[in-house]
């Protein structure tokens, strides 16, 4: 078990390297594709990399939750763990979206940051999906979390697919899976107010891509991590059987894609399917690779990110913001640095990768000197 949970560690360090590199190119308007998010529908490499931290969450409930239940007693006992667990993840959230200072005039930190707080986002939907599975599994007493998932994923796809709604010019809509434009879409903007969402300008409706209702089948992606743990890690039934179970979600995504579109931003049943099966898939090559070769040595990068994911994640948000506010030259240090390195590189896609890279590096060294020391910084 301590070698498959060294493998899970190692897995989450792979999410949270691509997630800062992603995160932090030298511009945005020069990134390599597979780099980038889809567009609006379909699927790239980044896609994966959020549902990817949520699938290993699930994966770690399956494998955590019934010590933890043992460890306190009682189901209330871990429910009130898991709660002081989503509100500090959704506490610092908001406290990287309140770290920010622009040297405009016109910038006023209290009407522009804090009256327009973004109450949602990846860390508060960690959050809230992390509080949501556990409770599930809880109620459910660790059974059939397959079929809560899909129960789940059939639900969202109803509530979108059939409840009929409106805009402020009284046209009626039903169905869609528009930028914008989906019952989604119509509950953030009424519910939370389009000043404290992602995309506050969308029209007919401003959302969130870590919206409220787009929270369900975020669910179902981390019980998917929880019925892949229990299975594969905790019953060791066979990795193939796992694996076969993979494709199937994937050919099932990409099959039923015709009528419910592949989308992060909706986080769709379909994209939903296809995510958890291949990443169940990467899950089984690390172990697969453990086996033949034994686990990754102490202080592999792998094993220092994984081990210390949310304080990399943090200190990535926080060095992110520090060098826009910080100008150089009339331009933030960021474009400073994107501009000098163009510049000897020549090719602005290169450029923005190998600043990100750069970034990326950084924000590493001090994970890498709390491992040294043996500091894991844990929620």
């Amino acid at each position: 078990m301590q070698q498959r949970i060294r493998a899970l560690d190692a897995f989450r360090g792979l999410a949270i390297f691509a997630m800062v590199l992603v995160n932090n190119p030298g511009s945005w308007g020069a990134i390599f594709a597979p780099l980038k998010h889809a567009s609006w529908h379909g699927l790239t490499p980044t896609d994966m990399i959020f549902p990817g931290f949520i699938f290993i969450m699930g994966v770690t409930i399956a494998i955590h939750l019934p010590r933890e239940t043992e460890r306190l007693g009682t189901r209330l006992a871990v429910l009130a763990t898991a709660a002081k667990r989503a509100l500090i993840l959704v506490l610092l959230g908001w406290g990287l979206y309140l770290f920010w200072f622009n040297s405009d005039p016109a910038f006023n930190w209290v009407e522009d940051r804090l009256l327009n707080l973004r109450y949602l986002g990846v860390l508060p939907r960690l959050g809230l999906v992390y509080l949501i599975t556990v409770a599930i599994v809880l109620a459910l007493q660790g059974k059939r979390t397959g079929v809560a998932a899909l129960a789940l994923l059939a639900g969202y796809w109803a509530v979108m697919a059939f409840i009929p709604y409106s805009d402020e010019s009284g046209q009626h809509y039903q169905g869609m899976w528009a930028f914008g434009n989906s019952f989604a879409a119509y509950l953030d903007h009424h519910l939370l107010g389009a000043d404290h969402l992602y995309y506050g300008n969308a029209s007919p409706f401003a959302f969130d891509p870590e919206g409220l209702l787009s929270t369900i089948p975020a669910v179902a992606s981390c019980l998917s991590g929880v019925w892949v743990g229990q299975h594969l890690l905790l019953r060791q039934e066979r990795p193939a059987k796992l694996a076969v179970i993979a494709v199937l979600a994937i050919v099932a995504g990409y099959a039923l894609a015709t009528w419910v579109p592949v989308n992060k931003a909706l986080w769709t049943p379909t994209f939903v399917l296809i995510t958890s099966g291949l990443l169940t898939i990467i899950l089984l090559l690390f172990l697969w690779h453990e086996k033949k070769r034994g686990s990754l040595r102490d202080g592999h990068p792998l094993l220092v990110a994984g081990t210390n994911s949310i304080a990399f994640y943090m200190l990535s948000g926080v060095l992110a913001r520090i060098v826009i506010m910080i100008q150089v030259n009339g331009s933030s240090l960021k474009t400073w640095f994107y501009n000098g390195t163009q510049a000897i590189v020549q090719w602005p896609e290169l450029a923005s990768l190998c600043v990100a890279l750069i970034f990326t590096f950084i924000c590493y060294l001090p994970i890498r000197y709390m491992y040294s020391k043996k500091i894991f910084w844990r929620i």
